[in-house]
């Protein structure tokens, strides 16, 4: 018997919103596939938890295996749990995985308390550990995608091939999280319409290979079918009652018809579920019908993510959005009665004020009933952290300085000063609009518990730094 213990590690930032842990959900569901059934979850974040409180609940569960997921700006968490948990139980084996070990495995291991990295997709990765846990395995030679020590030395053994038949894979660990803590916390988007809610991925990837963005999930899009997404959706409001849906695909609508069947599934089954998508449509290939597909099966609020209305800086990032298309998409959503959210972001190399300035030009103007403007970050295992680090930018070593809401990397030609006002002064004209804040209260859901929220949420964008 190996007993594991999964571990969602935590940054205190600035936005204060959470989804389910699907990673490690995902990472536990394959290891009980694999006859690995003593799987525990614990979930720093929406349980509030400091590494101190977090090791008191690991050496609670006593496990022979601890693995810690963190993004980019979680490492610092994930190194400090590392170390109170090699000190309290020292034969545990420590393993980390999720975005940010998988492009800084070198990085990571550096960390004595640190015993195994596993890179990209790791459901297979990781039972091939607990596998190995169990045989007394210390030579990891040829096991695809992890990195581990021998003789002292890192060794990074080969990429392997992530996950093709997304059908095959089981749904996530729904049964080791307490739903009702996360009933209590914001959620990804903010805004919600039920408190009943579930995180889901109906599919991973995204063919498009904008500079900015992660490679967690590769260049590949693979999809789970229409029926296996439907499937996973009864589970969900028969056994836990869910009430809403938030889908974080990277790209739901690459497939349009695939996402056409799915909101006709929904619809015919009559569940009258609330659906939001803040990870983001492309807008520039989304069409009306899906659209309106998506109105009927409970779509009350979206994300259209355009970075920047300026032509030269889509070529710059390599998003090549074509803004015209756009525009219209947006305009039509919001006739539906639909919430749409723009994000954009600021500060990509060689952009000028001018520049900055036409994207918030832009974005006041539009139809988006909210936005988000982000600075840009250049996250490491992208291509534009290679850019310009190869252009010698001085990047911090500190990962919590990459935290998304609140950062001093600045990668543009216009000081820090004047990035700054601008971001502060977009969020002021884009809302300091009487007609603009009636379109938001007409359609928010909820009135009583977001108006408040999104009140302090303003004042923390418009007026913190």
């Amino acid at each position: 018997m190996v007993r594991t213990v999964l571990v969602q590690t935590y940054h205190r930032y600035t936005q204060f919103t959470h989804v389910h842990p699907l990673g490690i959900m995902m990472i536990a569901a394959q290891a009980r596939v694999a006859r690995f059934n003593d799987v525990h979850i614990l979930d720093m974040k929406v349980e509030d938890w400091d590494p101190e409180r977090c090791v008191e609940e690991l050496v609670k569960l006593a496990p022979d295996v601890i693995g810690l997921s963190a993004m980019t700006y979680e490492a610092g968490c994930m190194h400090e749990v590392a170390k109170l948990a090699k000190a309290r139980l020292p034969k545990a084996v420590i393993v980390c995985g999720g975005p940010h070990p998988s492009v800084a495995a070198e990085d990571v291991m550096k960390d004595p308390n640190v015993d195994l990295v596993v890179r990209g997709e790791g459901e297979f990765i990781f039972a091939d550990v607990l596998a190995g846990v169990r045989d007394g395995r210390t030579d990891w030679s040829d096991c695809l995608g992890l990195s581990w020590r021998k003789n002292g030395a890192v060794v990074n053994e080969p990429d392997r091939a992530p996950p093709q038949k997304l059908d095959e894979m089981p749904f996530p660990a729904w049964d080791l999280i307490d739903h009702a803590k996360y009933h209590t916390v914001p959620r990804g988007g903010v805004i919600y319409a039920h408190k009943e809610f579930a995180t889901m991925f109906s599919s991973r990837a995204c063919p498009w290979r904008c500079t900015y963005c992660h490679n967690s999930y590769g260049k590949t899009f693979r999809e789970r079918s229409a029926e296996h997404v439907l499937a996973e959706i009864d589970l969900l409001v028969t056994k836990y009652g869910v009430k809403e849906l938030v889908f974080m695909d990277d790209i739901f609508n690459f497939k349009a018809e695939r996402a056409k069947t799915i909101a006709r599934g929904i619809i015919e089954r009559g569940y009258k579920l609330a659906l939001t998508f803040p990870n983001g449509f492309r807008g520039d290939i989304l069409d009306e019908e899906l659209v309106v597909l998506l109105k009927q099966a409970g779509m009350y609020r979206c994300m259209v993510a355009v970075e920047s209305a300026s032509p030269r800086i889509q070529k710059v990032m390599k998003k090549h959005l074509k803004i015209d298309k756009v525009e219209r998409i947006v305009d039509f959503i919001a006739k539906q009665g639909v919430m749409v959210h723009g994000a954009f972001m600021l500060g990509f190399p060689s952009e000028t004020e001018e520049e900055m300035q036409s994207t918030i030009d832009w974005a006041a103007r539009s139809s988006f009933h909210t936005a988000a403007f982000f600075r840009v970050i250049p996250f490491k295992g992208t291509e534009l952290f290679t850019q310009v680090e190869h252009a010698g930018f001085n990047l911090p070593t500190d990962w919590s300085a990459y935290e998304p809401y609140q950062t001093e990397i600045n990668l543009s030609t216009v000081p820090e000063s004047k990035i700054t006002k601008l971001r502060k002064d977009a969020y002021r004209r884009f809302y300091f609009n009487p007609k603009r804040l009636w379109r938001i209260f007409s359609l928010i859901p909820n009135k009583a518990n977001m108006l408040p929220f999104l009140t302090l949420l303003f004042a923390r964008r418009a007026y913190a730094r």
